[in-house]
Parts: structure tokens; sequence; C-alpha cells
């Protein structure tokens, strides 16, 4: 029976998640009520199986309108562009045998402008990686790029600096 428990313990073992994030500047999130979220850009040219792009759109569109920050607008004050710079789907198994080896990976990076004077007002980049764990892991590639997402906007909270 414990070896039954040791080998289920083993096998389910949690995720690491990291990120990293780098900020230009701070603004006024007040000024400014509505953004313009542009289609998201699939720069890592190895997904050709999944919409990387569109999902992250979505996923960033979702999240920026749940935040209460903005009010999402075909033409708004503030424009947001999206890179998915890095994604690696990774393998549960893989990092289960050994940590590191099989990670799930995204980058995502976004830059938000205020569109009448075309200033860049902050940039932020965010890089989840699951580097371990069993089949606690198993589907990682399907919400890593959320966890980036999320990430990216809770630092966009802590960017916005209110009057």
């Amino acid at each position: 029976m414990k070896s039954i428990l040791l080998v289920i313990v083993i096998l389910l073992t949690s995720c690491v998640t990291q990120s990293a994030n780098q900020y230009i500047n701070t603004f006024d999130v007040t000024k400014y009520k509505t953004i313009q979220i542009e289609p998201c850009i699939d720069r890592t040219k190895n997904s050709a199986s999944r919409d990387i792009a569109g999902e992250a759109t979505k996923s960033l569109r979702e999240k920026i309108s749940e935040s209460g920050l903005f009010e999402i607008k075909d033409i708004g004050e503030l424009m947001l562009t999206c890179d998915v710079e890095r994604f690696v789907e990774g393998s549960a198994f893989k990092r289960w045998l050994m940590p590191g080896w099989g990670a799930t990976k995204a980058k995502i990076t976004v830059m938000i402008w205020e569109k009448s004077s075309q200033t860049v007002l902050t940039v932020l980049s965010s890089v989840a990686t699951v580097e371990s764990g069993g089949l606690y892991t198993l589907g990682a590639d399907q919400y890593i790029i959320g966890v980036a997402i999320d990430d990216i906007v809770t630092q966009l909270k802590r960017v916005s600096k209110r009057s």
C-alpha cells in the first residue's frame, strides 16, 4: 500500500511557474477610459497546428475587460499591441522524468501606446514556465498563455498609478 501511495505522490508532483516583468514607465490610468487591443502576433514560427496568437488575443481581451481598468473599444484612447515571443508545448511525462526537460513555456510582451501622441506608455513582458511535475501538469500548454497574461494584467495594475 505504501509503495502505491509513493507512486501516486511522485506522479502528482506539482508544477513551478515563474514570471519576469519589465516596465518602462508608470502612467496615470485615470486619464484614459478606453483601450484598443490589436490582435496578438505569433512570432514563434513553431505553432502551425494552433492559433497561438488568437488564443493570446482572446485571453488578453477577457482579462483586461475583467480587470476594469479600461473599456475595450475598436478605437480607443490607448492602443495595446501584443507579441507571443515564445511558446513551447512541453511534455508532462518528460518533466516527471527529469525536471527542466519537457518544460512548457510562454513569453508574452505587450506595449501600451497613447494614440494621440504616439507615445509608448509602458512595455510589459511576462515569461511563464512549468519546469517540473508529473500528471498534475498535464495540459500546461493549454493554460500557460493565460498565466503569462494574468501576470501582465497584474503588473499593468501596478504600473498604472491612480491620481
